[in-house]
């Protein structure tokens, strides 16, 4: 049985992770999430960046379901 967590009921306009993620622009290109730096790159990509990581997605969508996968985890 997997913990569900309060964000899975609420929408995402309401989760600190989704909020933190709308800020990335052009002229704020970079944030910190708990133990991640979240880079929006030259070519329009977010690079996820932690201790061993450095993974690229193409949308902000990907960029949160892969936050929340690995904050569960």
């Amino acid at each position: 049985m997997e913990q569900a967590s309060w964000f899975d009921f609420v929408e995402r306009e309401h989760d600190p992770v989704y909020c933190e993620l709308q800020k990335l622009t052009e002229k704020s290109n970079s944030i910190r999430i708990a133990s991640f730096t979240i880079t929006l790159n030259s070519f329009a990509l977010i690079e996820i960046e932690a201790d061993g990581v450095h993974d690229c997605v193409s949308t902000m969508e990907e960029c949160y379901l892969y936050l929340c996968e690995c904050m569960k985890g």
